[in-house]
């Protein structure tokens, strides 16, 4: 086992980093997103989804599907992440905190029966989908810069206006959670 190590690391070191390249953002992203359903703070826990969300970008791009990885990294990191963050920061606390019911105990066992129900059924569904029985269609050839000059180019006003649509959003969050002072 370290004799075949020590002939992948010598005689190809960039195939061991590209490796590595993968395999440690997929361990973070794990991590990361156990860590943040097991979280008590809400605010550790939209951290941790967020890491979860860049290790997943770098992992995309380490696996070739770069648009994809920096899609996720500009909308998931840079939207999505942040609006969950601004809405716990923007809640009063009172209203996070968590109702004790007769259930409360059961919840947990609850949840991983949902989980694992949920999951029987989608790989049941995937696996006698007779789609899965296709061969994999070949990669689609429109580079990434290509797609940025269509953003940039024929829908750059759908862009802007998405933009100015989000920050109306964030700005609305902010006064409808200010406090009236008397």
């Amino acid at each position: 086992m370290v004799t075949d190590f020590l002939k992948t690391c010598c005689a190809d070191p960039m195939k061991l980093i590209g490796e590595w390249f993968v395999i440690l953002p997929a361990l973070v992203l794990l991590l990361a997103a156990a860590a943040a359903v097991v979280m008590r703070n809400l605010i550790h826990a939209a951290l941790l989804l967020t890491l979860s969300f860049i290790a997943l970008g770098i992992v995309f791009i380490a696996l070739g599907a770069e648009f994809v990885g920096f899609v996720q990294l500009l909308v998931y990191v840079g939207a999505v992440a942040m609006v969950i963050v601004f809405s716990i920061l923007l809640t009063k606390p009172d209203q996070l905190t968590k109702s004790r019911n007769l259930l409360s105990g059961f919840a947990p066992a609850a949840g991983v029966a949902v989980a694992f129900t949920a999951l029987a059924a989608l790989l049941g569904f995937i696996f006698s989908s007779p789609l899965a029985k296709k061969p994999m269609p070949a990669p689609a050839s429109a580079p990434v810069a290509a797609i940025g000059e269509a953003l940039m180019g024929d829908y750059v006003i759908a862009l802007i206006v998405l933009g100015i649509l989000l920050t109306a959003a964030l700005v609305g969050a902010a006064v409808i959670a200010m406090e009236d002072k008397p």
